[in-house]
């Protein structure tokens, strides 16, 4: 009976993809997931997945999609004996325990349940967030990911991302300027000043360089230099916006 209810978590098994890449954790420092609030401070998002499958977590352009999970009294019992259960029946997987381990690194605290509680992820049928919190650290005691399972490659995919600076600092500059309306109408106005401090510049020089008898290939190019900058600016901006949509 504790096999089928397992299969009933874990839903329908994936087919084997042929060469795929497998990633390997390192256990030492830095490849540590973190915690869920943390996550979201690196620019990560939290959805539901379409399905309840335990098997269902996918990670991609900066989105983390997780099942749904009901948290009540019944569920620390139910967990603990389906880990034992993968422990003890060679080949029957270890797909739970990795689920387990894997929600262990993203909850660490009560924020990290608040989270998860906001994005639908989890209903909270136990108590306190703090209580659920201590419900998935201690169920993750003596164990770990196995590097076979789809969890491993999803791990490294979040632990990469968050390793880039770009994506903090994306992150740092919406929830600091683009929290709320007024905030924004202030970035928007120092860049429109900005802007428009340039171009005034812009006119001086070339009035100057003009009311001083100035060549007009000078004034050209000059001009072209201008031009120039502007539009590598633009490109360069635009394959930033290229290169997150398809990370």
């Amino acid at each position: 009976m504790l096999d089928v209810y397992r299969r009933s978590l874990l839903g329908i098994e994936p087919q084997p993809e042929k060469k795929k890449k497998r990633y390997h954790i390192n256990r030492g420092g830095d490849e540590i997931i973190r915690s869920a609030t943390e996550l979201t401070e690196a620019g990560i998002r939290f959805e539901k997945s379409k399905t309840r499958s335990l098997r269902d977590i996918s990670f991609h352009g900066g989105v983390l999609k997780l099942p749904l999970i009901i948290v009540d009294d019944l569920l620390e019992s139910l967990y603990l004996n389906l880990i034992a259960f993968e422990r003890f029946h060679v080949g029957a997987g270890n797909d739970i325990t990795s689920y387990i381990f894997f929600m262990d690194n993203i909850i660490d605290s009560a924020r990290d349940v608040s989270l998860l509680h906001s994005c639908r992820i989890i209903q909270n049928a136990l108590g306190s967030d703090k209580m659920v919190a201590n419900l998935f650290n201690s169920l993750s005691r003596d164990i770990a990911l196995d590097p076979e399972s789809g969890l491993n490659e999803v791990h490294q995919l979040v632990s990469d991302y968050c390793q880039k600076t770009w994506h903090q600092w994306r992150a740092n500059l919406k929830h600091t300027y683009f929290t709320n309306p007024w905030a924004s109408l202030s970035v928007i106005a120092a860049v429109f000043l900005f802007a428009l401090t340039i171009i005034q510049t812009v006119c001086s020089i070339l009035s100057l360089l003009d009311f001083l008898g100035c060549p007009f290939v000078f004034y050209s190019i000059v001009t072209w230099v201008m031009h120039t900058f502007l539009f590598v600016n633009l490109r360069f901006c635009q394959g930033r916006m290229i290169t997150e949509s398809n990370f």
